[in-house]
């Protein structure tokens, strides 16, 4: 609940995130919500003024209510792009790549697999041991040593705190460190 992050580290980053949705969710509606309705059969499809001048089309009505279900799809959308697991550059032009194999894998401190990215681009999955018929498979989101997001982003992004084994609940009731600064940290 968002209250329970009132005054922590967390709170501004987290309403910070809800405003870049809800901008998101007012230009995503404009731009493609006539689409939408016309997709639906809700609206008519805008034609030229002069048939043969397809730039004369009028401009698409200003849509002022939210459509239905976008609100709910750009949710998802942030919280995928957030939250999701990519693969390492392997090229300058490429960038980061979402990877929705490893999204599927819960997280642990000792993964049972590895990955990375092989020089034609593909991400290459492997096993760290032999593992049994039944058993889950395991990731590791990202390396202590090199994880340098602080643990507080970590838990707005990701929603727990890694190698934490608190109840986060209790680590904000008890305004633990992790989520509020130090009067030596500020």
């Amino acid at each position: 609940e968002m209250e329970d992050l009132k005054d922590s580290l967390c709170w501004r980053e987290s309403n910070d995130l809800r405003t870049e949705v809800r901008v998101a969710k007012k230009i995503i509606n404009a731009v493609i919500g006539p689409s939408v309705l016309v997709a639906r059969g809700e609206m008519e499809e805008q034609t030229p003024m002069i048939p043969f001048l397809g730039w004369t089309t009028p401009p698409p009505p200003k849509i002022t209510e939210p459509i239905s279900g976008l609100g709910k799809a750009l949710n998802g959308a942030f919280v995928i792009l957030l939250t999701r697991a990519f693969d390492e550059i392997f090229d300058e032009e490429d960038g980061e790549r979402l990877v929705p194999l490893l999204d599927m894998l819960n997280h642990d401190n000792e993964p049972t697999v590895t990955y990375k990215t092989n020089l034609e681009g593909a991400v290459e999955v492997k096993a760290r041991h032999d593992i049994k018929k039944g058993d889950e498979i395991y990731n590791r989101y990202k390396e202590e040593e090199d994880m340098n997001m602080p643990y507080h982003r970590f838990f707005s992004r990701f929603g727990f705190v890694p190698g934490v084994e608190e109840e986060t609940k209790a680590l904000l009731e008890d305004k633990s460190s992790i989520f509020f600064a130090k009067k030596k940290e500020v």
